[in-house]
């Protein structure tokens, strides 16, 4: 039993392996694949000419103290507070 549960856990890792990624071809078909990390190049879809993979910019949202949108809510609102009191 725990043999079978150890070969789903390698299955479901091999899935997670894959991330999305951008690819564009020369005639600026753009689209979105699930690939490995080392792959570079695909056959576009619509076209069939090679895209490569294109380097997208990364959303990040900073959370907890020390980031300036959350110390600036933070002042605003003691200072509210405190004009209240």
């Amino acid at each position: 039993m725990r043999t079978t549960r150890f070969k789903k856990k390698q299955s479901r890792q091999k899935i997670m392996a894959k991330m999305l990624f951008d690819f564009e071809c020369k005639n600026k078909h753009k689209q979105e694949h699930f690939a490995d990390s080392d792959t570079k190049e695909l056959i576009c879809s619509v076209c069939g000419h090679t895209a490569t993979r294109l380097i997208s910019p990364v959303s990040t949202i900073f959370k907890g103290h020390g980031w300036p949108d959350k110390d600036i809510k933070w002042a605003k609102d003691h200072e509210k507070a405190a004009v209240q009191n």
